[in-house]
């Protein structure tokens, strides 16, 4: 029954986040693949409902968006979702009309970008979409940029004008998309708000972040993110700019160093099931607001999976009781953040349920990508000053809230093996073509360091605007690029 099922899972998926990964053919391409592997409804293996007690509103294109309640704290905006847990975005406001754009909130990229209404591809017809018509004050250049997503691409130019988000309204460069693969269909996103590290933006502007400390707007360079889990129906997702609610954790917030200039990417002490931990060593994880799921190469979630009482595997898929009680944590800086099973026991499958938890190697051996299954468990600070991400325990309404405890081995220092992803870009003007972002991986290691002050300062300004911004570029390393199994590989072999 469950070797029946995987193939049609992986065949029906539609997806719902993303992440990036190198292609193995020594093309410098920023790529994503769809994380979403549960099945649509028609497929019979389970729907996801949503609790008729919240709001659900209808887009004009279709989309169905579970709306956040407005924050009661400064410079904040709320955190809608899809429903189901898969995708998190917040509206912004374009132009000197003011039009709403709903925005994928991405901590794995710095690059902003929404659709534009020069686009003819079938995904900007059902998204909204921003041009001259809905700006006075619309600026675009000649410089193009291209991303590469899977087996489609998004393109466009790069473009300047007002945005309008919590209680600011800033001036900044973004993308316009002129074309969009088919890929962004099925999403509830008319682009994307990139909250990653400076050193990972291709479009040669200044990020929102830079934006907002340049303008002083900041009276701290961090962002706060509570991510909403749509089975409690709280309606509090929320993301503040500047400053930390105090309201979303108990406790204290821990901070671990960040060890990796192009992405929030930061040491693992361990992880573990109900306190027992692995015993993993030298593992590094990168925190994504734009994935969905947890990714660990597969012999790591085996290890993780074998203490979860009843568990399974098929290749890269695990099957957990759709009735575990079990809670897995992950270990940084020697506290233990917990993951309930709300989060990680996924929807029917075979005689269990699907384990949110996937063994695919996006990046390196020893490299776990952290996305929303992890992320609703805590309140996450990403510091972008001091080089740090906070936790904290995230504060619940009920028994099975989120937990944070100290690790039995405690802040040990030990080495870390690490890898850094470097993003380049070649801005281009109208002689040169396309801009194409690119990722790259290079090993290298790391000892655990405690939260230090590390203010970091670009170079000079490469912006097409000229100096009103000011864009840090991404810093030259020797790159090693990681071949990775794609999803039609998969498929095969464990029809096979």
């Amino acid at each position: 029954m469950l070797t029946r099922w995987l193939p049609l899972l992986l065949l029906s998926s539609y997806a719902a986040a993303f992440y990036p990964y190198h292609d193995g053919d020594g093309g410098k391409v920023r790529r994503f693949v769809p994380l979403d592997i549960e099945p649509r409804p028609e497929e019979g293996a389970g729907s996801v409902t949503v609790d008729i007690q919240r709001r659900r509103n209808k887009r004009d294109n279709d989309f169905t968006v579970v709306k956040s309640n407005n924050p009661n704290v400064p410079n904040a905006m709320a955190i809608d979702s899809d429903g189901s847990d898969f995708t998190y975005f917040a509206i912004l406001e374009f132009g000197s009309s003011r039009k709403e754009m709903y925005m994928l909130i991405d901590s794995g990229s710095a690059n902003t970008w929404v659709m534009g209404s020069n686009c003819s591809s079938n995904a900007c017809g059902i998204h909204n979409t921003f041009g001259s018509a809905d700006s006075t004050s619309l600026q675009t250049t000649s410089q193009t940029w291209t991303l590469s997503y899977g087996t489609g691409q998004v393109k466009g130019v790069v473009a300047r004008d007002e945005v309008s988000f919590a209680n600011y309204t800033v001036h900044m460069g973004f993308g316009l998309a002129s074309s969009a693969s088919d890929d962004f269909n099925n999403y509830p996103m008319d682009g994307i708000l990139g909250l990653g590290r400076p050193s990972s933006d291709a479009l040669g502007t200044s990020t929102i972040m830079e934006v907002l400390d340049q303008q002083g707007s900041l009276s701290q360079n961090i962002v706060g993110i509570h991510l909403q889990r749509a089975s409690d129906g709280t309606r509090d997702g929320q993301l503040t700019f500047g400053g930390v609610d105090s309201s979303k954790f108990s406790g204290k917030l821990g901070y671990t160093k960040v060890i990796n200039e192009a992405s929030w990417e930061i040491a693992a002490d361990d992880a573990g099931v109900d306190g027992k931990g692995v015993g993993f060593s030298g593992k590094s994880a990168i925190i994504d607001t734009g994935t969905s799921y947890v990714l660990m190469p597969t012999s790591d979630a085996q290890a993780l999976h074998a203490l979860i009482p009843g568990s399974a595997q098929n290749g890269e898929i695990f099957v957990v009781p759709c009735s575990s009680n079990a809670n897995v944590f992950f270990t940084f800086s020697g506290v233990q953040y917990a993951v309930s099973p709300k989060d990680y026991v996924g929807q029917n499958l075979g005689n269990g349920c699907q384990s949110k938890i996937i063994g695919h190697q996006a990046f390196g051996p020893n490299e776990w990508i952290l996305g929303a299954v992890f992320l609703k468990n805590v309140y996450t600070v990403f510091d972008f000053d001091n080089n740090q991400i906070g936790f904290g325990a995230k504060s619940g309404t009920g028994s099975d809230s989120s937990s944070s405890t100290s690790a039995t081995n405690g802040t040990s220092t030990r080495t870390a093996s690490t890898s850094s992803h470097t993003s380049s870009a070649s801005h281009s003007s109208a002689s040169k073509p396309s801009t194409t972002m690119a990722t790259s991986t290079a090993g290298s290691s790391s000892s655990k360091s405690t939260a230090a002050a590390a203010t970091s300062s670009g170079p000079s300004d490469s912006s097409p605007f000229g100096s009103s911004d000011t864009t840090p570029s991404a810093a030259s390393h020797a790159t090693t690029h990681i071949a990775l199994v794609v999803f039609l590989a998969l498929i095969m072999g464990l029809i096979l």
